[in-house]
């Protein structure tokens, strides 16, 4: 048996430095099984989903007023008259969205796997649709696995945090990877993760590309790029370094961008600038500058 927990709509939008491209979507009413899934924890990993995408920062929430109008929408169709039209919810949510998405808690997952020891996974299908053709664009299935970060993250981290910032750090990577000592803390505790991987999701659905406006001349890793709150960007966020050229593939000319590398944002001036520093491939990516290529970096 189904059960539907109605989603709340969310706008999209990505900023960059020399023009403003807003696109928009909104969210189907999310489903789950109601014989296992508890009615309370899908409302909790819903909220969870919710924040994940407005904690990527580019998103809004739709105000009270819309949310009324789906509502009342959603009413209309109960009606005879309107069963026997072709208009659909979707329809209704698809208006000046330019994509829907479909979202299913797949799981959720409690264990004890020793006396007073649990653990709890949490997994959720995210589809999106092309309004104007109802083509699928994407499915993804983001879950609550912790993912540490890399050892470059950390060495930069250590270099740009202070000892407590940088122990704060450590002590959350801790508590994630320990077991609970029941299954509401160890839901509770699976929720951070999966926070955190629908941002990723999110930002790697549509990855925003920025110019590097320079580079320090003293401290030689870091650099200012051309994108800053307006664009969702946030300390401790990782981006791609790519190198740009253009590839003929028959009488086609296509470019191409090649990721040479990853850096760390460690400051956000304002709303256009931003300064990173590189964490690997320092040295190609210096040849590469040397040599005249065009770098720049990718937001996901």
């Amino acid at each position: 048996m189904k059960n539907t927990i109605t989603f709340l709509c969310l706008l999209f939008s990505i900023s960059a430095i020399k023009a403003q491209n807003r696109t928009t979507i909104a969210f189907l009413p999310i489903s789950y099984d109601e014989a296992s899934i508890n009615s309370n924890e899908a409302r909790i990993v819903q909220e969870t989903i919710v924040n994940g995408f407005v904690s990527s920062k580019r998103f809004t929430v739709v105000d009270r007023e819309k949310l009324e109008e789906i509502e009342k929408e959603k009413s209309l169709q109960r009606t005879e008259a309107f069963m026997d039209s072709d208009n659909t919810v979707a329809d209704g949510l698809g208006k000046g969205a330019n994509f829907l998405v479909d979202g299913s808690i797949i799981a959720i997952r409690n264990s004890e796997i020793k006396k007073n020891k649990w653990t709890s996974s949490i997994s959720v299908q995210i589809r999106m649709l092309d309004v104007s053709t109802g083509e699928i664009l994407s499915t993804e299935t983001v879950n609550s696995d912790f993912i540490p970060y890399s050892d470059d993250v950390k060495k930069v981290m250590k270099s740009y945090y202070s000892k407590d910032e940088f122990k704060r750090v450590e002590e959350r990577e801790d508590r994630l990877e320990e077991p609970s000592t029941s299954s509401s803390e160890a839901f509770n505790i699976a929720l951070m993760p999966l926070s955190d991987n629908i941002v990723k999701v999110t930002r790697s659905l549509f990855p925003m590309p920025a110019e590097i406006i320079n580079w320090n001349k003293k401290k030689k890793d870091e650099f200012t790029f051309g994108a800053g709150h307006a664009a969702g960007v946030q300390i401790g966020q990782i981006m791609d370094v790519v190198k740009s050229s253009t590839v003929a593939i028959g009488e086609k000319d296509l470019q191409r961008n090649e990721i040479v590398g990853s850096a760390w944002v460690i400051r956000v001036d304002d709303q256009n600038f931003s300064v990173a520093t590189l964490i690997n491939n320092q040295k190609d990516i210096k040849k590469a500058i040397k040599k005249g290529e065009p770098i720049s970096v990718l937001i996901r």
